[in-house]
């Protein structure tokens, strides 16, 4: 991956072809942390790149000026790719918080599906997202 990845001249068209879906899209965590560690499946064709990857390479690159830094593959000044990315990172989050504390990746996706106690992943989002105004 990390080859095709080199020969991307343009990482924001990336985004069309890449992006994660909506939360409403996915079954369960465990379907949500696939396609960040393997990729998303593609019928009959195999897998797409790992966004875990994509991220690596292009989520926080520093802008012209060398100050800041800005994700070079998502699109900048579009709400919806900052909301989809917001709540599909919440989770990638989530299972890393919980790995840091000792969990194994098994252990932190349960986790959460206990949380989730048969929620839709936007109703679990919205109860583990803190609130305005709370520490």
């Amino acid at each position: 991956w990390t080859n095709l990845l080199d020969m991307i001249k343009s990482p924001v068209k990336v985004w069309d072809v890449y992006k994660p879906l909506g939360l409403g899209e996915y079954p369960d965590i465990q379907s949500l942390w696939g396609v960040w560690e393997e990729g998303r499946g593609i019928d009959g064709i195999g897998r797409s790149v790992p966004l875990r990857l994509i991220e690596e390479k292009w989520g926080n690159l520093k802008n012209e000026n060398g100050k800041g830094t800005f994700p070079v593959w998502r699109p900048r000044n579009e709400t919806s790719a900052r909301k989809t990315w917001s709540n599909f990172s919440f989770f990638i989050n989530e299972v890393e918080k919980r790995r840091k504390q000792g969990k194994s990746t098994q252990q932190a996706i349960e986790e959460l599906e206990q949380l989730r106690n048969g929620k839709s992943l936007n109703q679990l989002y919205k109860s583990l997202w803190p609130k305005k105004g709370s520490k």
